[in-house]
This record gives C-alpha cells, structure tokens and sequence, in this order.
C-alpha cells in the first residue's frame, strides 16, 4: 500500500523525533487528502491529510507566527504544511506522556480513555498492514505483547 507525501513524513518524524513509522499509520487511519475539511458534531473541523482538528489553529498560528486564517489555509491545502503540524501535535502529545507513545497516539484522536485505546488498536493495525510483510488486511486486537513489541519496533525506527 503506497504511503502518500512519505517524504514529508520522513522529514517531519526526524525533526521531531519521532519513529518514522507513526505518521503514516496515523494518516492511513485518518484518510484525509488535500482540501479535504471534515465537519464535527462538536463545531471544529478537521483539516487535510492527517485531519488537523481546528482547536490546534491558535496554538499553531502562535508557534508559527501566522494569523489563524493562514494555518486554516495550510493545514487544510498542504499536504506537507499539515503533516508537520501532525508531527508538532505528536510531539506535544509525547512530551505529556512521558514517551508513552501509543497514548501519544491515542491523544492524537482522543484524551477520553475509551476513544483513545480504541484509536490506538486502529493505529497499530495501520501499522501492521503497512509494514509487516504479509500481514492480513483484517486483524483482531493485539494482546498486550503483541502491542509492545510492534511499540518496540516503531521506536527501534526512530533510532
């Protein structure tokens, strides 16, 4: 399965220092593309390839210097303008957790622990079709093991 704007992950995931695996699985969960603005039932949107909420526009136009309607515009037409706005985000999220990255990347989506799990399982099973050769396009939850070990493996990427 070929992994849109790669480059710019790999870019990103280095600055950041984050495992090269995590912001294309992100992305293959997510879906989004270019232009794309999905609407929530709470009133925010979500903004281009790795769906950027709207409540990071004043935090990234206070990081960026910009005025918010500008990162509007970025981070819903640039692909690689959003995908580094998913890698500060990942960043931020990693701090809070310690290193924990899969709650990282449950905060990705959710801090409501119910959501978040459910969102990390999405993630790794991302993952999982994407860079474990030969692995089944449906996969039931990992046990914990599995979980750390493939945990293990993304972070031994990032190094």
């Amino acid at each position: 399965m070929p992994v849109p704007f790669l480059a710019c992950m790999g870019l990103v995931a280095g600055l950041y220092h984050l495992p090269p695996r995590v912001l294309p699985s992100i992305q293959a969960v997510e879906g989004g593309s270019p232009g794309l603005v999905h609407r929530n039932s709470n009133a925010t949107e979500d903004l281009g390839v790795m769906q950027v909420n709207t409540t990071w526009l004043w935090p990234l136009a206070r990081y960026t210097h910009t005025d918010p309607a500008t990162v509007y515009r970025r981070l819903r037409d640039d692909a690689c303008y959003n995908v580094a706005a998913a890698g500060a985000i990942m960043r931020t999220y990693l701090n809070e957790t310690h290193g924990d990255l899969m709650r990282a990347v449950g905060n990705y989506h959710s801090h409501t622990p119910e959501l978040n799990i459910a969102y990390q399982g999405m993630v790794m099973r991302s993952a999982q079709r994407l860079f474990e050769p030969g692995a089944a396009p449906a996969v039931a939850q990992r046990t914990v093991a599995e979980r750390i070990a493939l945990q293990r493996r993304m972070i031994k990427d990032r190094s």
